[in-house]
């Protein structure tokens, strides 16, 4: 180690720390985005959803892993007066200016087609294009370096110098990044915001390497490029995150959109007017049965609040509701009688909620809870004015279902799910379900809109 850093001192020895430890991130960073790459292409939702310079950042990861790997091996072997060294070191010094070259290239090609031609902006494109022409002659230059030594020489000693091309090199590569950047500036208004900061940190932080590493004895072009991995990565993932969780609501919004057009051309196709008219005429036919006539009415009201809430997604007053819930009870007294009691306790009654999210509530309470008991028993329907929400509980003293057959467990699971579902895509508030051997509990908390 000694000896090692007594050849190529303290600043290389350093600066090889730091591109050792950087080719270890860049390891991690270029696993990880091939690894969820992988992951995506087997994922339903991933599957369909674009994420923007995904390919762009695994060429730039592999190629600054190759760009740090020539360097450290440059460093390590210059001054070792060997013949297997020498070869090491004109190896290295040439991959380095190699793939330095073609990240070069390749940020031209990146910035062309995501402002140039994203833009439609063909002079750009041509100018652009202009640029990456201009590479050619870097590049033959380089080819010829280690026959004239245009570029560099590796003296007696083993160790790198530079020669006058290496300035023609350097700056090239400085103006080809300064008119990236003039383009970005020029353009900016008009990129997204997530373009904008990959692009100023893959722009920005190279440029600082290139003209530092000019003046100063060791390289920082390794350095800063790395810092932009990280910083890219980040935001990489800050922004695949944003589009998959949008595009999954979006998703979910277009199938909750799909299911209510299903719903409406159900309902127009049972044609639910005739329905009533029918039900109308059928109770016309009973008035002298009280308890005929009354159960027709009821089951018209309770029909009629289904399919008003089938067939839309807005809000619907507390009042509608209960009517319905009131509807769905006096038909099943018709079943249950006196063994079925209901309680009402209303603090508030003037607010919205989405439509059908206390009624099957109340469904089960009957079915599952006052149902499955001989002696029937009380449902409470209680409605509280909390300081921050509305809470509404359905409480049955029945069963606590203990008694529910496999298949009215199921049943009552769908109801819960429904209600659950409706309150989740409105954004409204929650469902609670609590149960002992005193009965069930079902709690919606609700966030607080008026009429």
């Amino acid at each position: 180690m000694t000896e090692l850093i007594e050849r190529i001192g303290w600043a290389s020895f350093i600066q090889i720390v730091i591109e050792s430890w950087n080719e270890l991130i860049l390891l991690l960073l270029l696993s990880t985005m091939l690894i969820g790459i992988r992951h995506d292409k087997t994922d339903e939702l991933m599957k369909q959803v674009r994420i923007p310079m995904t390919k762009e950042l695994v060429v730039f990861y592999a190629a600054i892993f190759l760009y740090d790997l020539f360097d450290i091996v440059d460093i390590l072997f210059m001054g070792v007066q060997n013949e297997f060294s020498g070869y090491v070191v004109n190896i290295g010094v040439f991959g380095y200016y190699t793939v330095g070259g073609l990240l070069t290239l390749f940020f031209l090609w990146v910035i062309k087609k995501h402002i140039a031609e994203a833009l439609e902006k063909e002079r750009l494109r041509k100018i652009f294009t202009g640029f990456q022409f201009l590479q050619i002659p870097l590049f033959v230059l380089l080819a010829l370096t280690p026959f004239t030594g245009a570029l560099y020489r590796i003296n007696d000693e083993n160790r790198y110098i530079r020669s006058w091309g290496y300035w023609l090199w350097q700056s090239v590569t400085i103006v080809a990044f300064v008119f990236i950047g003039a383009v970005i500036a020029a353009n900016w208004r008009k990129l997204g915001g997530f373009l904008k900061k990959i692009i100023v940190t893959a722009t920005v932080l190279p440029i600082i390497g290139l003209v530092s590493g000019s003046i100063m004895p060791v390289s920082m072009n390794n350095i800063m490029v790395i810092s932009a991995a990280l910083i890219m990565f980040i935001l990489y993932e800050q922004n695949k995150t944003q589009i998959t969780v949008r595009y999954a609501y979006e998703l979910e919004k277009s199938k909750q959109e799909l299911e209510q057009s299903k719903v409406r051309l159900l309902v127009a196709q049972i044609q639910p007017h005739f329905i009533y008219n029918s039900l109308m005429a059928l109770q016309s036919k009973c008035t002298d049965n009280p308890v005929a006539y009354n159960g027709i009415e009821s089951f018209g009201n309770y029909l009629r609040s289904n399919f008003t809430a089938m067939t839309g997604s807005e809000m619907i007053p507390f009042e509608e509701e209960l009517k319905c819930i009131k509807a769905y009870l006096d038909l099943e007294r018709l079943n249950y009688g006196e063994k079925l009691k209901v309680e009402y306790d209303i603090e508030i009654d003037r607010f919205l909620l989405p439509a059908l999210c206390v009624e099957p509530l109340v469904e089960n309470a009957v079915r599952y809870g006052i149902g499955t008991y001989k002696k029937g028993g009380t449902v409470r329907i209680i409605v509280r004015d909390e300081p921050e929400y509305i809470e509404i509980e359905v409480k049955d003293d029945g069963s606590g279902g203990n008694k529910l057959t496999e298949q009215q467990t199921k049943r009552k699971s769908i109801g819960l799910e429904n209600v659950r579902l409706r309150l989740n895509a409105s954004g409204m508030g929650t469902l609670s379900i609590s149960q002992d051997e005193t009965g069930t509990s079902a709690v919606v908390r609700l966030k607080y809109m008026e009429e």
